[in-house]
């Protein structure tokens, strides 16, 4: 992973970059530039989505899509892997494909370049910035690390993550979400 200079970028410096098979992102004002996942990385992402897009459909959750440019701030850009926002609040969705604000799940599937940085600073960073739930997946664990805002630690599911959208529960087999591999 690859960190920028002493300058200062924000929401506008990134929108104004030329697109690139990078990702670019920007926390408490310093850039972060990382390469494109591996295909085992992007296995994972389109198995959680189909996972849980039949769900979304059936109950009215929301939308599920990544990865995604989510503005918390002008200073605080971040490009999940999945997200999911719920039905009631997606007027935090602009028509040109850019959130702002903090999504209600956000997905980071971990790769070697990112591991550290996902684990530490930018998970943080997302449960400060009010997402109320992270999950980390590890594909060469074939384990998933699921954070809540104000939990001092991490659970660690076998078998399946529950996921929580409101009142509704619903088990997501990790078996599923790791096929292929």
């Amino acid at each position: 992973m690859e960190r920028s200079s002493a300058i200062r970028y924000t929401y506008l410096d990134l929108l104004s970059m030329p697109e690139t098979h990078t990702r670019h992102e920007i926390l408490d004002g310093e850039l972060f530039v990382t390469p494109t996942p591996r295909l085992d990385h992007q296995r994972v992402a389109r198995n959680l989505a189909v996972l849980m897009q039949p769900l979304i459909e059936a109950h009215g959750l929301g939308e599920v899509v990544g990865p995604m440019t989510v503005r918390i701030h002008d200073e605080m850009v971040f490009e999940p892997d999945l997200i999911f926002i719920r039905a009631d609040r997606m007027e935090i969705a602009d028509p040109e494909g850019h959130v702002h604000g903090a999504p209600d799940l956000v997905i980071e599937i971990l790769s070697p370049s990112t591991r550290s940085y996902d684990r530490g600073l930018k998970r943080k960073k997302y449960l400060e910035s009010g997402v109320p739930e992270v999950w980390l997946v590890d594909v060469g664990a074939r384990s998933v690390d699921v954070w809540r805002a104000g939990a001092s630690e991490s659970e660690r599911p076998e078998g399946v993550v529950t996921w929580r959208v409101g009142e509704q529960t619903f088990e997501l087999p990790m078996a599923d979400m790791f096929r292929g591999l």
